[in-house]
């Protein structure tokens, strides 16, 4: 089933004028791997989002579109815990247990917001 990000990535590809093939190329992937993310029958490479942005001349409003497409279109997330202080894992694993009150959520959510924005 195409995911709402394979949709994305058509049409990224289509008006852009490259063959699968071609955007494979650009995107450091196999064409047969490009087309299952495009048909939802693969999961999206986690740099997929700067590959994307690095390949193409995307404007500010595609790539808040690919952003959330990737979003959207994710139904399972595999992080690798290793590397990540144990506070970090702490967080992760009170998110995937539901474990965090909504209202905390929200808040955390804000500050991730105004952070990214003072980033800019």
């Amino acid at each position: 089933m195409i995911t709402e990000f394979g949709k994305l990535l058509r049409i990224i590809r289509i008006n852009s004028g490259d063959s699968s093939k071609e955007m494979a190329k650009k995107l450091n992937l196999s064409p047969s791997y490009l087309s299952a993310i495009e048909n939802g029958k693969r999961s999206i490479p986690m740099d997929m989002e700067k590959q994307l942005c690095n390949a193409y001349p995307l404007t500010e409003t595609d790539k808040d579109k690919i952003h959330k497409a990737i979003f959207n279109s994710s139904d399972l997330i595999k992080i690798n815990l290793t590397d990540f202080a144990e506070k970090k894992q702490k967080l992760i694993f009170a998110i995937t247990r539901n474990d965090i009150p909504e209202e905390t959520i929200d808040k955390m959510f804000n500050l991730l917001d105004n952070e990214a924005k003072d980033n800019k």
